[in-house]
């Protein structure tokens, strides 16, 4: 005699009310534990009584110091570019005047022209390179002595007014601000009076 076997039932998953109760349990317990953490300590932040905001930029451009600075440049800028292109034009000139005489000249002295052609415009770029590297450098210094008076100026400003915090002010630092904490102006006046 044969025993029935019995085919034991597939394990269907918790569906309905049965599964809804146990996550729901689930959760309670879940939101339980999270309610039982201690909560996070919140920093001490110190009050901010008075904030300002300069732009340096402006103080850059616009003291009677920084303006005398940029018209230095711009002088030392067009003395050099005019001897740079002297020079490139002479080089020009030397270039076209070998393409006419190419065909009367030998071919080593062809070459030996060619190759004085070829250092000459490479001693020209350097002069290129040197006078900007040169012009960069006569303008970092002036303006880091702009910018060193006018921290000096910006420091006795807000200790008078008792400002706290100072902030420069660009479109990368600061997004917005109320115009009433600008004291560009008031930075500009005072700079003109200490360093005229």
């Amino acid at each position: 005699m044969r025993s029935p076997i019995r085919s034991s039932p597939r394990r269907r998953p918790r569906t309905g009310l049965l599964a809804s109760a146990l996550f729901a349990g689930q959760l309670a317990v879940f939101g339980a534990t999270m309610t039982l953490a201690p909560a996070p300590a919140e920093a001490a932040v110190p009050e901010t009584k008075k904030l300002a905001l300069v732009d340096l930029q402006r103080v850059l451009m616009e003291t009677t110091q920084g303006k005398s600075a940029k018209k230095n440049l711009e002088k030392a800028v067009a003395k050099s570019s005019a001897k740079l292109e002297r020079k490139a034009a002479d080089l020009q000139k030397q270039y076209e005047d070998l393409q006419a005489k190419a065909a009367m000249l030998s071919e080593s002295e062809l070459m030996r022209r060619q190759q004085e052609l070829m250092v000459a415009e490479q001693e020209l770029q350097e002069l290129y390179a040197a006078a900007q590297e040169d012009l960069a450098k006569k303008e970092g210094l002036l303006m880091e002595k702009i910018y060193k008076n006018a921290s000096a100026i910006v420091k006795t400003m807000a200790k008078n007014e008792g400002i706290h915090v100072v902030l420069v002010r660009s479109e990368l630092t600061v997004l917005y601000a109320n115009p009433q904490l600008d004291i560009t102006n008031k930075v500009i006046v005072a700079y003109d009076k200490k360093f005229k």
